[in-house]
């Protein structure tokens, strides 16, 4: 009998066989051969591209802290597969190279059937063997070399505009037939004050209020904003129906975002050593300037299609296009499973706790089939893979999660899906929500209730929930994490920035139509804000250039007048946007006087226990300075912090 046998070898099953090695537990690794999506790329040669998530997110802890990745920053596609890599030599002596066909689940036990006729029987079975898909197969097969020809995707996401940024420079035309999409700068700020998109979530920040963490976070309530800045102003059809979002979780899981280069930043990081950037994988993916200067045109979804002969119709003409990308849905690679040896399994996400713990099967556990919405894969592999050790290895645990999973179930999904139907997104969760929710389970998470000092809060609340920061401490922890989350708040100012992000939104917006009011009014609006980027039409040409450079490519530009009409029609809000920027120039500095005065007392008081802070009965404290106070004690018992599906006993 094998203890653990874990089926399939790629990403998401080295954290898990580190820990398991570490408690020198008895397993097996079954893989066939080496043939993920980085595999492919890699043979291709197309891993010219870098990550839209961190190093923090996108490597294990324990790589971290050996390199010292202090600085995070967006890793190439090399870098990430060498990683890979490095790791697969580690363990490789440890593997099975076969193929499971088959798996029988019984009460106590799992046999596993190869196709080489072997059979092995485990106390517990890992599935870590990934996703198909076709985008998969299309970032390999698509052929980037052609020019000055149409291409209509009827998807978005973060694959789709990768191929996107490679086909623009070779003067191709993109039309986006779609309902819209969720599209998030990877990196902002302004000056100094700069955070990737992973360290500036602040995800804690729901246990204050979900709604106005999503509402400031996630932008769920622009749509109600009129300012003639933000993107989805300027062009409708670009705004993402949330409507069916019902859960009390924001955002709720299900949801899909495009993670991308604004312009502005990509210039200030690269304009230098612009050739050298690209030829590393630093590509510009901005689909915000794309939209906004008619790179890229979005349509309505019906808009005309005659695929038979390739044309699509909008704006009176009738166009034809060189290919369509159709978009699909993730689909688990989950050998037959059959439930007592007779009935056949059948894979549903809400059907297993955290996505990991099937209701209607015994001892299995699926690794790595749930899915960041916004930061890396990483994060969410390595948590789960301690939540799956400490349930093979710690029978009381075992017995502790096990005991009401079907209730754990319905309180997991009412929280993150509510009464929605199910969708083919539904393994797409916001990262630093799932891996709070497992470290909490796993009892390695930090409370807030043991917060002392203001610097202890502005941690729990303002520095990333990425897998590191739940290795600090307890049976989890890591040699080094300490000195590498000291460095990490050391070169981002301890965070006290995101902080009053926090407090500034939370204390002095208390609802959604306050919010709006920001929207409309402020000037440094976090994502998809036009204002700042019309400078920067001209380096649009310059990078264009350096891109075919880098890559030896000489295109015929060509007139198309014909793509001049359809952009004059897509871009006709956008045109009455801008004349209303030219009319009203008016709109304020973002409260710049409140956010100087808050980043001043914070940093006053950065050190200062919790329960000392001055209250409105002194008389050297202004009403601005007791307003923050009041909220910061207001976060040390968060009044959305008790989650029905962690407590169960």
């Amino acid at each position: 009998m094998i203890e653990v046998c874990i089926i399939g070898f790629g990403f998401s099953a080295i954290p898990l066989v580190r820990e398991l090695e570490r408690t020198k537990t008895n397993f097996k690794i079954i893989s066939g051969e080496n043939d993920s999506v980085w595999d492919r790329l890699d043979k291709s040669g197309r891993l010219d591209f870098n990550l839209v998530s961190s190093y923090h997110s996108s490597f294990y802890s324990f790589d971290l802290v050996k390199d010292e990745y202090e600085k995070d920053y967006f890793p190439t596609a090399k870098q990430f597969y060498e990683m890979h890599k490095r790791w697969r030599a580690v363990y490789e002596k440890k593997v099975i190279r076969d193929f499971v066909v088959r798996i029988d689940n019984f009460k106590d036990h799992s046999l596993i059937l190869t196709r080489s006729g072997q059979t092995f029987q485990a106390k517990h079975v890992i599935v870590a063997t990934g996703f198909t898909r076709l985008m998969n197969k299309l970032l390999n097969d698509i052929d980037y070399s052609v020019s000055n020809k149409t291409f209509v995707f009827g998807t978005m996401g973060d694959s789709a505009n990768l191929m996107i940024s490679k086909l623009i420079p070779n003067n191709n035309k993109i039309i986006l037939r779609m309902k819209g999409f969720t599209a998030l700068d990877q990196q902002y700020g302004r000056e100094e004050t700069i955070f990737t998109l992973d360290q500036g979530e602040f995800q804690n920040a729901r246990y204050i209020s979900h709604e106005m963490y999503g509402a400031v976070m996630m932008n769920y309530i622009t749509p109600k904003s009129v300012n003639p800045h933000v993107l989805l102003n300027q062009f409708p059809l670009f705004n993402r129906d949330y409507s069916w979002a019902k859960a009390k979780a924001y955002p709720p899981s299900g949801t899909i975002a495009v993670k991308y280069w604004p312009i502005e930043q990509y210039y200030q990081e690269f304009n230098e050593n612009l050739e050298e950037s690209i030829s590393q994988g630093y590509l510009l993916n901005d689909i915000t300037m794309w939209l906004h200067t008619g790179k890229v045109i979005i349509v309505p979804p019906d808009t005309p299609m005659d695929f038979e002969n390739k044309t699509i119709t909008y704006a009176g003409i009738e166009r034809s296009f060189h290919q369509y990308i159709q978009g699909d849905a993730e689909q688990p690679r989950i050998p037959t499973i059959m439930i007592d040896g007779v009935n056949p399994y059948q894979y549903l996400y809400r059907d297993n706790f955290m996505g990991i713990i099937p209701q209607k099967l015994n001892n299995i556990y699926l690794l790595g089939l749930t899915r960041p919405m916004t930061g890396g894969v990483a994060n969410i592999v390595e948590m789960q893979s301690l939540f799956i050790h400490k349930l093979v290895t710690q029978p009381e645990f075992h017995c502790k999660i096990h005991h009401n999973l079907s209730q754990r179930i319905a309180d997991y999904n009412d929280y993150y899906y509510g009464n929605t139907e199910p969708r083919k997104t539904d393994h797409t969760i916001h990262f630093g929500f799932y891996t709070d929710d497992i470290a909490r389970l796993i009892g390695i998470d930090h409370k807030v209730s043991e917060c002392h000092s203001v610097k202890d809060l502005i941690f729990y609340y303002a520095f990333p929930n990425n897998a590191f920061k739940y290795r600090l401490k307890g049976e989890y922890a890591i040699d080094g994490i300490n000195e590498l989350i000291e460095k990490i708040n050391h070169k981002h100012g301890y965070f006290i920035y995101i902080f009053s992000t926090i407090i500034r939104s939370f204390r002095f917006m208390e609802n959604v139509d306050d919010i709006c009011e920001w929207l409309n009014n402020g000037e440094n609006i976090i994502f998809n804000n036009m204002k700042y980027k019309e400078n920067y039409r001209e380096f649009i040409e310059t990078y264009i250039q350096a891109y075919r450079q880098v890559k030896n490519i000489l295109i015929d530009e060509t007139v198309d007048e014909e793509w001049d009409i359809m952009v004059k029609e897509a871009c006709k809000v956008r045109d009455k946007m801008i004349e209303k920027i030219e009319e009203n120039s008016s709109y304020k500095s973002d409260e710049d006087v409140v956010k100087e005065k808050v980043l001043e007392l914070i940093s006053s008081i950065f050190n200062s226990d919790i329960s000392s802070l001055p209250n409105s009965n002194d008389g050297n404290i202004s009403e601005l300075d007791y307003k923050c106070i009041d909220f910061i004690r207001s976060t040390w018992k968060p009044k959305e912090y008790d989650l029905p599906h962690l407590f169960l006993t």
